[in-house]
């Protein structure tokens, strides 16, 4: 390992501590801000034998670093604030150079072409400005204009004119179409119920039928019971006999 020596200085407004690694020689300095007097520290790295090793104290609690204001500066700086095992951060950050200016992209595309827009109103009619001196050329002859209206019938001559030939029978027309149906009339009122007509002959009286076939006959039905006999009465007036029956 090559001799390296570290000056530490420390202004009156800070406490710094210096922690060596004695194997790997690796160096750690935590500056604590605390009120202490001007003092400056020279290291060197020139390793000297081991010594005993100490007592291993008590574990301190955890530390608590959070991050305070973050500013931006010509100087980096940090500052360490607060006690143990709360502390804050600061930081003092310095602002980097502007970069280049980085090359002008393409031109993009051009875009379609917007709706054209609506047309403004037409603008008042300027004054007439004075007559010409010189006359303008002729201008082209103009369309033959619509035939007037049919001028009213004048008087009857007086003379009669020649007859003149007779002319060609003009082509049969075609057939124009049929018309649309006309709306149906309303139902017209219903007319007086007309008297009732004479009762009509009667019609004579059809011939008789065939008779019909001879059904077949019953069954024949089961004897009654016998009745109770009766007791003979005799009337000698009228010498004639009847039977009263007794129930």
């Amino acid at each position: 390992m090559s001799d390296t020596t570290v000056v530490v200085s420390q202004s009156a407004t800070s406490n710094t501590i210096v922690n060596i690694d004695p194997q790997t020689g690796e160096t750690e300095i935590i500056v604590v801000a605390e009120s202490q007097p001007d003092i400056s520290v020279v290291i060197s790295n020139d390793q000297g034998p081991q010594g005993i090793q100490g007592v291993t104290g008590p574990t301190g609690p955890a530390n608590v670093l959070s991050i305070g204001t973050v500013t931006g500066g010509a100087t980096a700086a940090a500052t360490i604030t607060g006690t143990t095992p709360t502390q804050t951060l600061s930081l003092v950050l310095p602002t980097g150079a502007t970069g280049a200016t980085g090359p002008t992209g393409a031109t993009g595309s051009t875009g379609a072409t917007g709706a054209t827009g609506s047309t403004g109103s037409t603008g008042p009619t300027g004054a007439t400005g004075a007559a010409s001196t010189v006359p303008g050329p002729t201008g082209p002859t103009g369309p033959t204009g619509a035939t007037g209206p049919t001028g009213s019938t004048g008087a009857s001559s007086t003379v009669a004119g020649p007859t003149g030939p007779t002319g060609s029978t003009g082509a049969t027309g075609s057939q124009g179409a049929t018309g649309s149906t006309g709306a149906t009339g309303s139902t017209g009122a219903t007319g007086a119920t007309g008297s009732t007509g004479a009762t009509g002959s009667t019609g004579s009286t059809g011939s008789t039928g065939p008779t019909g076939a001879t059904g077949a006959t019953g069954n024949t039905g089961a004897t009654g019971p016998t009745g109770a006999t009766g007791t003979a009465v005799y009337d000698t007036d009228q010498a004639v006999i009847s039977m009263q029956v007794f129930g």
